[in-house]
């Protein structure tokens, strides 16, 4: 990690000096209304949050109206956020710190949301990235690819999108060398021990052997991802020690909490920043929410995903961002699947999960699902 250093804003009390001391803060890796995210992983989460665990257990052994078990890896959500407000969230924050913030949002394969904000943004702020998906081997790798150069960003996406689609692994190699080549693009290994699901942890670590022996020299950092446990984020340090490379930031936003890590730099643009991590200099800092426990910060983004947004006509409901792929492959939003009748979840989980995430409620939850056994910074 030879370049890298990880600050804690809890642990540093004069942190607002990080403004005069770096002057920009960088937030990377966020998601918005662009990304497909798909649901296969929510009930091993949800199982560890009280009374809601229950209710999903009783649909995953029989679903709504006695009908056969939810199968929930033939539905997907879209994060709430739309892009202005995406944007707006984590500049907040960052700002908030006395820094003059970058943004790079990733969507999951899909770059409409930081072409749509080049309308009223300089590129050179909010670049055009994606977080690529990378089925490599028999597990799946995601990949940061921060900052696009204009006018082949879309040739770009649609390279990288026909590789996810039809796996070429002998491929991978020339695409990012010819990622790499281009000195403003910045390319980093997002979490790198977290498994897809399905994916087995064996097969996962043959596919990171492999990607090192043949593509190394073109990964420029390794991320500290900040919707991950510590243990994870510790062997994520180790790594990048162990291959001469240095680790950055991952907010990893998906609903309406600002990234919980941010990187601190002097460099005035993006393309700056890239530089300075390409040549092996990173300061990250963690922000409070992510000592927060999981399970807490779990609750919150599940009622996040779940709860109205009367702001965004169209897409106000939760039923109206969680579709499902029917028998005929045909993917529909639950609103309109259900006729506009939000059945069990309105009355069940929803209901559990206002509850829950009402304020009041918050500091009895922190004891109640802080893990004792993890070891936090």
């Amino acid at each position: 990690m030879s370049g890298s250093k990880v600050h804690f804003i809890w642990k540093e009390p004069g942190a607002p000096r990080f403004g005069a001391r770096f002057g920009t803060g960088v937030s990377l890796h966020g998601h918005t209304l662009h990304s497909r995210e798909c649901l296969s992983f929510l009930p091993r989460y949800l199982r560890r949050v009280p009374v809601v665990s229950a209710v999903v257990r009783r649909y995953e052994k029989r679903g709504p109206d006695g009908r056969a078990p939810v199968d929930f890896s033939r539905a997907y959500w879209t994060p709430p956020l739309t892009p202005v407000t995406a944007l707006r969230v984590e500049k907040e924050q960052i700002e908030g710190l006395g820094l003059r913030p970058l943004v790079s949002i990733t969507d999951h394969d899909d770059i409409e949301a930081p072409l749509a904000l080049q309308v009223t943004s300089n590129r050179q702020e909010v670049p055009v990235s994606v977080e690529w998906t990378v089925p490599y081997g028999a597990s799946i790798l995601h990949l940061g690819i921060h900052n696009l150069p204009a006018g082949r960003d879309r040739s770009w996406m649609a390279a990288m999108k026909a590789y996810t689609a039809a796996p070429d692994e002998a491929r991978l190699p020339e695409l990012l060398a010819a990622l790499a080549r281009m000195p403003e693009v910045l390319i980093v290994l997002n979490h790198p021990f977290w498994l897809e699901e399905g994916v087995v942890e064996e097969n996962h670590g043959r596919a990171l052997d492999r990607l090192f022996r043949e593509c190394l020299p073109w990964i420029h950092a390794f991320e500290l991802n900040a919707t991950r446990p510590w243990w994870e984020n510790s062997a994520s340090i180790a790594l990048a020690e162990a291959h001469g490379r240095p680790v950055i930031s991952g907010g990893d936003r998906h609903a309406c909490e600002p990234g919980g890590a941010i990187n601190l730099t002097r460099a005035q643009c993006f393309s700056e920043f890239v530089t300075e991590i390409r040549q092996g200099s990173s300061t990250l800092l963690f922000m409070p929410q992510y000592r927060e426990p999981l399970g807490l910060r779990i609750l919150e983004m599940s009622w996040d995903i779940l709860r109205t947004y009367p702001e965004y006509p169209g897409r106000e409901r939760w039923t109206d961002r969680i579709f499902y792929v029917g028998e005929d492959d045909v993917a529909k939003p639950l609103s309109v699947i259900w006729n506009d009748q939000a059945r069990w979840m309105s009355t069940g989980v929803t209901g559990i999960l206002q509850l829950l995430a009402a304020r009041r409620l918050r500091g009895a939850l922190r004891l109640l699902l802080t893990n004792r056994g993890e070891v936090l910074p």
